[in-house]
């Protein structure tokens, strides 16, 4: 039997107060990581932009429209 399986059958004992409160620890702790994605994808937006502003961006299309 696999760890999930395992892990599905014993969340099925549980009280529905418990299985209620593990779905809460599971979101947030699942919550968590997706803050931390969104302050990536926030620090790459911000670095794009300013590729773009400065034409380091442009510069760099055109570089890969050369190699090709």
């Amino acid at each position: 039997m696999s760890t999930v399986a395992e892990l599905a059958a014993q969340i099925q004992q549980l009280s529905p107060e418990d299985r209620h409160e593990l779905m809460r620890l599971l979101l947030v702790d699942s919550d968590d990581r997706d803050q931390d994605a969104d302050e990536a994808w926030q620090k790459e937006i911000v670095r794009r932009v300013k590729a773009i502003r400065s034409g380091e961006a442009a510069i760099r299309a055109l570089q890969d429209e050369w190699r090709e």
